[in-house]
């Protein structure tokens, strides 16, 4: 089949509604994406704050994170965080919550419409009126430090940690090179009220965002302005700094037992092989595209035609800077290997063009799948906070299909080829205690 005839062959029919064709207003230097859906009972209000884990200062990781604790102890409105549940219960339909990634924090919550008035003015005191009192800072402390317990209090894990970002990510700035973004466990417990207030002033005009689904009319933007008109102005956040180019990983090979990282003994292995790269180097589409038919093909190999793999995976993660390919495999330790040659022989294939019919039967199954979707206004919500998180626009659902039909097998493969050699990735192979010595 040649590619003209692929492409006549996937057609997309005319929406009549697409969900995520938001549409974008700039107020005071502000942006406000809107999507109104004629199916909601309510409004979904996510407010971005382009501050996060990337804007600790280095020896204070985890402050970003810290301050989205503290914002829910209490504010010039709401004195504590009783009140601040309250609220939430009586007019947020008990929704309200938070996350810190490395490139911002978003409040989230949502609202019916006649408590509109309410329900914003209650989120503008929260996130910009925070009473940062000292006892709650004491508690939050202790209340982080259980929230990563699973590696803060682990100081082999931690070192362990370390070692495998540094080498990873080692042209990434060191206060990016968290595992998470709740830093460490020596700075979180030293994060002072001072770092707090601080990383705070960076809630201002010039790094908010707005994102409203669902009920969505004048009266309710106009509500949002007028918080808009009161916040403090100041400096936006300067451009995270990657260098032009990315080196490969120091270190290729790695294996290593549970217990030599700090984990508990599994009997199950894991294989995680890893490549960063300048954005410049691929498009979304074509790795769109890469891990859908790896991961489809991977599993069919691995777990249909040998019946002991327990689980496979095949990722992209794009920072607006950089992009993080992985695949990983978790098999029973004796059959590590040849799953790990199982990976590098369907890449083999993969570019010398065996699944290119596989790629076709995917992408019509993308398309129906897609236009078969049933569309909810929180998960619509959530795929434009992803997207604007991740330094892009709000792709239309049109636009999505779109880039489906325009994926290309021949791009895929050069990218495999150019930049997902067996030379030049990192892989990492964890095994239990037994089998240590008899795996390279």
């Amino acid at each position: 089949m040649s590619k003209k005839e692929q492409k006549e062959t996937l057609k997309i029919p005319k929406l009549a509604f697409d969900p995520y064709d938001y549409k974008k207003q700039t107020y005071k230097g502000v942006d406000i994406y809107t999507r109104p859906l004629p199916w909601a009972n309510c409004t979904f209000l996510k407010w971005m704050i382009k501050h996060g884990a990337q804007d600790d200062k280095v020896g204070s990781e985890g402050t970003a994170h810290f301050l989205e604790h503290i914002v829910f102890d209490g504010n010039d409105l709401y004195g504590n965080k009783k009140t601040i549940d309250l609220f939430s219960k009586e007019y947020l339909l008990d929704s309200l919550n938070a996350h810190t990634r490395f490139t911002d924090t978003c409040y989230i919550c949502k609202f019916l419409p006649q408590k509109s008035n309410p329900a914003i003015e209650g989120m503008y005191h929260l996130i910009f009126k925070p009473l940062v009192k000292d006892e709650d800072i004491e508690h939050e402390r202790k209340v982080i430090t259980q929230e990563g317990w699973d590696y803060l209090l682990n100081d082999k894990y931690i070192a362990y940690l370390k070692k495998w970002s540094k080498n990873l990510y080692n042209d990434i700035p060191e206060k990016s090179r968290m595992s998470s973004p709740l830093g460490w466990i020596d700075t979180v417990a030293k994060i002072s009220k001072t770092d707090i207030l601080s990383a705070h002033k960076n809630y201002t005009r010039e790094n908010s965002i707005i994102i409203l689904t669902g009920v969505v009319n004048e009266s309710i933007v106009r509500e949002i302005k007028d918080k808009i008109d009161l916040l403090p102005s100041g400096k936006a956040r300067p451009s995270f700094k990657i260098p032009s180019k990315i080196n490969l990983p120091q270190e290729k090979r790695w294996v290593k037992t549970y217990a030599e990282i700090g984990r508990t003994d599994n009997k199950q292995a894991v294989l995680e092989i890893d490549r960063v790269l300048e954005l410049k180097k691929s498009d979304e589409e074509t790795l769109g595209l890469i891990t859908t038919i790896l991961r489809e093909v991977l599993f069919r190999r691995l777990r249909h035609d040998n019946s002991w793999c327990y689980g496979v995976g095949v990722n992209f993660f794009k920072n607006p800077k950089y992009i993080s390919q992985n695949i990983w495999v978790k098999v029973a330790p004796e059959n590590i290997i040849d799953a790990e040659n199982i990976i590098w022989d369907t890449i083999d294939r993969f570019v010398k063009g065996e699944y290119r019919e596989d790629c076709e039967r995917e992408r019509k199954i993308i398309i129906e799948r897609t236009l078969a979707s049933e569309f909810l206004s929180g998960d619509i919500a959530e795929s434009a906070e992803r997207e604007i998180a991740s330094g892009r626009s709000v792709k239309k659902l049109s636009e999505y299909l779109e880039g489906v039909i325009r994926a290309d097998y021949d791009k895929a493969v050069k990218h495999l080829s150019s930049y997902f050699k067996k030379e030049d990735v990192f892989t990492e192979i964890t095994i239990s205690e037994e089998f240590k010595g008899k795996i390279k």
